[in-house]
C-alpha cells in the first residue's frame, strides 16, 4: 500500500461538517476499515467519515466531492470482492456505523423504515415479537452485516429459497447523491412512506450497484407475516448430481426459508468445528427447555454430528408453515421426494442450528485450523448448474497436487435463492492473520492464531484459483451479487445496456467520485 499523507482539503471539509471523533485518520484504523476478507486496498483512503445524521451524510459527500474527493460508501465490511476497498487516490471512506436505527416499524402497512447501517442483527431483535419479518431476512453474516451493505451486494441466504436475495425485499431509498442532494426512490418520500410507487421506480438501480450510484441513507423494507411454525430437514446423498437434481427440484416450493448443500470436505470442517456448534446447541437447548420445547431441545444434540463422517453430500432446510404441524406437514412431505430421489434422512441438527441463532458470533471467517478462508460465488439458472459445478470440481482436480503441496484445500458451498441456484466454492490455506481477521474473528481465534507466519505461495495459488473460478463461472452464463472489483460486470451487458448504464452514471456523477473501479467494464 502507498504511504499516507493525510490530504489536507479532505481534512478540511470533513472538519466543517463532523465532529472530531467522527473523523478517523489514524492509519491502523484506515489498514483496518479498507481491508475486506480477500485482501487490502490498492490506494490508501485518506480519511474514513462516520457521519450521525443523514444531513451530515449529506454534507460530508457534497463536500468531499466538491473538493476532488472520491467516496467510497462501507457497509459492516464483509465484503469479499473490494466493495469497499479503495482502488483510485483520494478517496474518503463513508462509515455508516452511527447511522443504524430502526427508525419504524408499521405492521399494518407492512414496512419497516433503517438507517444504512442497520445491521440485520439489530433489525431482526427489533422485529421480535411483532409476527412480521422482512422477506430475505439477511446473509450469514448478519451479526455486523448491515441493511444497505445488503443492498449494495444485492446479498442472499435466510429466506432465499423462497424470497430470492435483497432485491425483492427493499421497496424504498433515501440517497445521498455525488453533489449532496438527496432522492428518494419507491414508496419513500420526504413526508412518509406510500402504498405503491408513484410511477416510475428507480429503487432498483441502486440494488446490487457496490454504493457507485449513491450513498445508500435510509431503507425501506418490505414485512411479510413471520411464519407460525417451522421444522428442519436433512438429507444425504452419494454424489453431486443426486444431490444438486434435489436441490434445483425445491425451486419455488412454497414454505422453504433455506436450502443449501454441503460436499464432504465442508463436512469435515463442520466435524472439526463441532465444540462451536456444541456450544450453539447448548444454547438452544436451554432456550428450548425454559420455553418447553423439551422435544426440540433433545434433537439437538443427535450423534453430536458424527453423522456427517460417512455422508458425502448433503442438504439442509427449513420449512415454514401457518403452524408446527403445517411445516412438519411439508417437511415430511419433501423427505419423501428427497428419498426418492436417492436421499436418506440425517439428523437436522445444522439447519436448526442455523435458523434458530441466525446471527451469533462468526466463527467461519477462519478455517476450524485457523486457515484463511476465501470465498468466491455465481449464481446460476437451474439448467446450468449441474455443468458447472462439473467443471469447477475438475478444476479442482486438475490442481489438486498444487493446492496439497502448500496446503490449500477447497469446497463447495450451493444455497438455492429463488429461482437460481447459487455454487460458493471456498478456500482454506495457512496464513497469517490479517487486519481483516484481527477486527472481526473472535477473541479466541485471534489468541490462538496471531503468531501464524505469513505463507505468500499459499495466498497466491488462492487468488488464482479465485481467478480461474470466475473465468467458470463466466463460461457458464453465471451472474454475480456484490460484484466489487472482481467480477465481471461490463462484458455481460448488451451494447445497449452499456451505454444506458454509462449514461446514468455520468448524468448522476459526471466526474466519477462514487466509488470508482467498481463494476469495471472489463
Amino acid at each position: 500500500m502507498t504511504g499516507r499523507q493525510p490530504h489536507a482539503a479532505a481534512l478540511r471539509c470533513l472538519e466543517k461538517v463532523l465532529e472530531p471523533d467522527a473523523v478517523v485518520t489514524d492509519p491502523d484504523q484506515l489498514t483496518s476499515l479498507a481491508h475486506d476478507i480477500a485482501g487490502p486496498a490498492e490506494v490508501d483512503p485518506v480519511a474514513a467519515a462516520i457521519p450521525r445524521s443523514v444531513e451530515e451524510l449529506s454534507a460530508v459527500v457534497g463536500a468531499a466531492t466538491r473538493s476532488g474527493l472520491n467516496i467510497v460508501p462501507r457497509g459492516g465490511g464483509m465484503s469479499y470482492s473490494g466493495g469497499y476497498t479503495p482502488s483510485e487516490p483520494n478517496c474518503i471512506l463513508i462509515d455508516t456505523r452511527r447511522l443504524a436505527a430502526v427508525q419504524q416499524i408499521n405492521v399494518v402497512d407492512r414496512y419497516v423504515v433503517v438507517e444504512a447501517g442497520c445491521t440485520w442483527r439489530t433489525l431482526h431483535e427489533a422485529l421480535a415479537g411483532s409476527g412480521f419479518r422482512t422477506p430475505f431476512f439477511g446473509p450469514l453474516s448478519g451479526r455486523v452485516s448491515t441493511v444497505a451493505g445488503a443492498t449494495s451486494q444485492n446479498a442472499a441466504f435466510f429466506g432465499s429459497a423462497a424470497h430470492g436475495s435483497m432485491d425483492g425485499t427493499v421497496i424504498g431509498l433515501e440517497v445521498v447523491l455525488p453533489d449532496g442532494r438527496i432522492l428518494h426512490t419507491g414508496v419513500l418520500r420526504p413526508g412518509g412512506v406510500d402504498g405503491q410507487p408513484h410511477g416510475p421506480d428507480l429503487s432498483h438501480l441502486f440494488v446490487g450497484d457496490c454504493g457507485t450510484f449513491g450513498v445508500k441513507a435510509r431503507l425501506v423494507l418490505r414485512l411479510v407475516p413471520a411464519p407460525g411454525g417451522e421444522a428442519f430437514v436433512s438429507v444425504g446423498f452419494d454424489d453431486p448430481s443426486a444431490m444438486l437434481a434435489a436441490q434445483t427440484a425445491l425451486a419455488g416450493r412454497q414454505g422453504i426459508g433455506e436450502c443449501f448443500g454441503f460436499d464432504q470436505k465442508s463436512h469435515q470442517n463442520i466435524l472439526d468445528r463441532r465444540h462451536s456448534f456444541r456450544q450453539k446447541a447448548g444454547a438452544i437447548a436451554t432456550i428450548a427447555v425454559q420455553s418447553g420445547g423439551i422435544a426440540r431441545a433433545a434433537r439437538l444434540s443427535v450423534d453430536k454430528l458424527a453423522f456427517l463422517e460417512d455422508v458425502a453430500y448433503s442438504l439442509h432446510l427449513s420449512v415454514e408453515g401457518d403452524n408446527t404441524n403445517h411445516a412438519e406437514t411439508r417437511s415430511n412431505r419433501i423427505l419423501r421426494e428427497l428419498a426418492e430421489r436417492g436421499g436418506r434422512e440425517l439428523p437436522d441438527v445444522i439447519p436448526r442450528i442455523t435458523r434458530t441463532r441466525p446471527f451469533g458470533p462468526i466463527t467461519a471467517l477462519l478455517g476450524p485450523q485457523g486457515e484463511n478462508w476465501l470465498p468466491v460465488h455465481g449464481v446460476l439458472s437451474l439448467s446450468a448448474v449441474e455443468a458447472c459445478y462439473r467443471d469447477l470440481q475438475a478444476m479442482m482436480a486438475d490442481r489438486s497436487a498444487e493446492m496439497a503441496e502448500v496446503g490449500v484445500v477447497a469446497t463447495i458451498l450451493t444455497v438455492l435463492s429463488g429461482r437460481a441456484l447459487i455454487l460458493e466454492p471456498q478456500f482454506f490455506w495457512p496464513d497469517c492473520l490479517s487486519p481483516f481477521h484481527l477486527n472481526h474473528v473472535t477473541a479466541e481465534q485471534v489468541r490462538n492464531h496471531k503468531d501464524s507466519p505469513a505463507d505468500f505461495e499459499a495466498r497466491a495459488l488462492v487468488h488464482a484459483l479465485r481467478k480461474t473460478a470466475i473465468e467458470i463461472f463466466h463460461r457458464n452464463a453465471a451472474c454475480h451479487m456484490q460484484i466489487g472489483r472482481i467480477y465481471p460486470f461490463g462484458s455481460r451487458l448488451t451494447e445497449t445496456q452499456g451505454e444506458i448504464i454509462a449514461l446514468i452514471r455520468s448524468t448522476i456523477d459526471p466526474e466519477g467520485r462514487l466509488n470508482p473501479g467498481v463494476l469495471r467494464s472489463d
